[in-house]
């Protein structure tokens, strides 16, 4: 898998249980986990940076303040592009994920409501800037919740644990 090699997070894949989905299934589903946590990584070294502008010093040289201000600049722009790839990557490991599974071959086809939950719970039609990478950035998750469930009420739960509450699931 193609991410950010600058950082992986750490994450405890035993609080991961696959159930009854398929490995191929599966294996995407943790790919995008992992991306959806490099995406808040990046998000969030952006953020940290853009608030520790330099301090300009009491005596200074013009030339050499702004080359500090251009390597804090330089910082987040490295930030904001590897958040970038990692989005673009997690966007295409949920068009995979939908290839996958594209229609339930029987009632309750766990492929299909981990698919179905995943889209609904980024919200890709929102836009880069609106999908919501911090619904899927999960520390546990037991497929067996898909037995029974309706993805829009999984995809609500994710939603809600990640903080957009009163956000209903989208394509």
């Amino acid at each position: 898998m193609d991410t950010p090699a600058s950082w992986s997070p750490s994450i405890d894949w035993t609080r991961f249980a696959q159930g009854a989905v398929s490995d191929h299934m599966w294996h995407a589903f943790l790919d995008l986990v992992r991306l959806c946590h490099c995406v808040e990584h990046w998000r969030e070294a952006a953020r940290s940076l853009r608030m520790t502008r330099p301090a300009k010093p009491i005596f200074y040289q013009e030339s050499s303040y702004k080359k500090l201000i251009d390597e804090w600049r330089q910082g987040i722009a490295d930030c904001e592009n590897k958040r970038h790839r990692a989005a673009h990557l997690a966007d295409d490991k949920v068009r995979e994920m939908s290839r996958i599974a594209p229609t339930p071959t029987y009632e309750g086809d766990p492929d299909w409501h981990l698919g179905a939950a995943t889209a609904l719970s980024m919200g890709i039609s929102l836009g880069r800037a609106r999908t919501r990478y911090e619904s899927l950035a999960l520390d546990a998750f037991d497929a067996a919740q898909l037995t029974n469930s309706n993805p829009i009420a999984i995809a609500t739960i994710w939603l809600e644990s990640a903080g957009y509450t009163g956000q209903l699931p989208q394509i």
